[in-house]
């Protein structure tokens, strides 16, 4: 349980500084460019890990199910949920979203109690409710001011554009992310449970999965417009977020592996403190970060914690 409890903090820390990074880069390119770039690239890398490992080299234990689970999972959380990630880090900035998101942890115990017999009780219930109140509070009630920021790497020269709150499309996004970001624990456990030990080759299953679907969308010639037109700058942001992404996703296969999704899940959404760190360090000008996101956060870590420290 320890070890699940390490690699699941470790895959939130990852996660967090891949929210900041791509948070930079939809603000110079779209959403879609972004899910096309970190999904493609995540699949050389699963490849060597799972290589190294040596893992590849059994992946005659995985049955097929397991192999139509993880496909599902892929599609599921790197094609769709990535994409509506951009889309929401683009529309409300990632410490909204990181926040906002972290309804995928009710949404998810509410899975996992539905159909792999993982229990709930009072305190988990307690935990919930605050994780359910936190994004709520950090909505504005009348419309956020408008801010100048400044983008990176164009041209060599600083363009400027007006970062406005679009909270509609912003948690319509993020509710989208909670679908798919919650259901996909689900797969990966129930795909994971039984084999030995191929946490990283199941990684590598589900992003090839992933990144065939996506190749398939390039028939529409508006999806290659999108591609075709990224400008460095964004390609530089995309490829460093894709690679903590790797990172964050190989720690979360594995952490699933050895730990119920319960403890998982939970403990990853502890991420929106290190997204607030880092995106009050990183992305200030990128951010519209105030009391009531920082109370928003705070009040849906502790919903978290309780869940935690109830299933520890």
């Amino acid at each position: 349980m320890m070890l699940g409890i390490v690699l699941a903090l470790l895959s939130s820390l990852s996660f967090s500084t891949n929210s900041v990074m791509s948070r930079r880069g939809v603000a110079v390119a779209s959403a879609s460019a972004g899910a096309f770039i970190t999904v493609l690239m995540g699949v050389p890398m699963f490849l060597v890990a799972a290589l190294a490992t040596g893992q590849l080299f059994n992946a005659g234990q995985m049955e097929l199910n397991g192999y139509v689970l993880l496909s599902l999972a892929g599609i599921l959380h790197f094609g769709l949920g990535r994409y509506f990630n951009y889309r929401c880090l683009g529309a409300i900035g990632a410490t909204r979203a990181s926040s906002a998101q972290s309804l995928a942890t009710p949404y998810s115990i509410f899975i996992a109690f539905l159909f792999l017999g993982e229990t709930v009780n009072l305190l988990m219930g307690v935990g919930i409710g605050l994780v359910l109140v936190g994004p709520t509070i950090m909505v504005e009630r009348r419309k956020a001011p408008a801010r100048e920021v400044e983008q990176e790497g164009v041209s060599g020269n600083a363009t400027q554009e007006i970062f406005q709150l679009r909270q509609l499309d912003g948690y319509l996004s993020a509710m989208a992310t909670v679908l798919a970001y919650g259901t996909s624990p689900i797969l990966i456990r129930a795909a994971l449970e039984d084999t030995t030990d191929l946490s990283i080759y199941g990684g590598f299953v589900a992003y090839t999965a992933a990144a065939v679907a996506l190749i398939l969308t390039l028939v529409i010639p508006k999806r290659r417009g999108l591609v075709t037109a990224l400008r460095p700058s964004a390609i530089r942001l995309f490829l460093g977020a894709g690679f903590f992404t790797f990172l964050a996703q190989m720690f979360r296969f594995m952490a699933l592996a050895v730990a119920p999704v319960t403890v998982v899940n939970p403990l990853m959404r502890t991420g929106s403190v290190f997204t607030l760190v880092l995106s009050f360090t990183i992305n200030r000008h990128l951010e519209v970060i105030n009391r009531r996101v920082v109370a928003g956060i705070i009040i849906s870590v502790m919903g978290v914690m309780l869940i935690v420290i109830n299933r520890v």
